[in-house]
């Protein structure tokens, strides 16, 4: 738990900051939007010796808009997302071998938004509350993690660009990466500078807005 207290910290910091300029930066009346967002993710985990965006799941979600601007603003996000990483056959080397992590996260983006006419753009700090770590290295079905210890919070580091279809409906895709480790990687024999296993996910998704 003490580890999490200069997490939490920065990531307060970084709301208030990012809220104070914001709200000082015009006079104009705040305004209110809301979005509701759905899609799938591709997934990955450095560390784990696995290249690719192999794991495949799902990520919904919603957020709300506070802007002053009609071309800036922020926005506060709550995502439920499938977050992990899958090992593939690689059957012309005689490996028939798969196993997969599955990480199932509650996503916490606050970001700094930017519009255009056709785009939206979109940069913050995402912190990730842990829901469940689950297993599957038989082929038989995800079972509870028996093999990692997951940190209970992923504090990260999140990008978006949406383009829009007309002002109710977009496309928008984020990339999100831990800025630190989720669990110490397993042993290796070889030590390398990516010795802890850290979150990376692209979510792809359709996106309805309301104001």
């Amino acid at each position: 738990m003490k580890r999490l207290v200069p997490i939490i910290s920065i990531v307060c910091v970084c709301f208030l900051y990012t809220s104070k300029q914001t709200i000082q930066a015009q006079d104009d009346p705040l305004k209110f939007g809301a979005r509701v967002h759905g899609g799938f993710a591709t997934t990955q985990v450095h560390g784990d010796q696995i290249s690719g965006f192999n794991k495949f799941g799902f990520t919904a979600g919603a957020s709300v808009d506070l802007n002053r601007r009609a071309n800036a603003g922020i926005q506060f996000g709550m995502f439920l997302t499938q977050k992990g990483s899958r090992k593939v056959p690689d059957t012309k080397n005689g490996d028939y071998n798969t196993w997969s992590y599955r990480f199932t996260y509650i996503d916490l983006p606050l970001m700094r938004t930017w519009d255009t006419k056709d785009w939206r753009l979109s940069i913050g700090v995402q912190p990730s509350i842990l829901v469940r770590g689950e297993e599957d290295f038989i082929g038989g079905g995800f079972t509870e993690l028996t093999y990692l210890e997951l940190l209970p919070v992923d504090v990260g580091a999140v990008a978006a660009a949406g383009w829009k279809f007309n002002p109710l409906l977009s496309l928008e895709v984020r990339l999100s990466q831990s800025l630190m480790p989720i669990s110490e990687r397993p042993d290796q024999p070889i030590p390398r500078w990516n010795n802890f296993m850290m979150n990376m996910a692209i979510q792809w998704m359709v996106t309805f807005s309301f104001s």
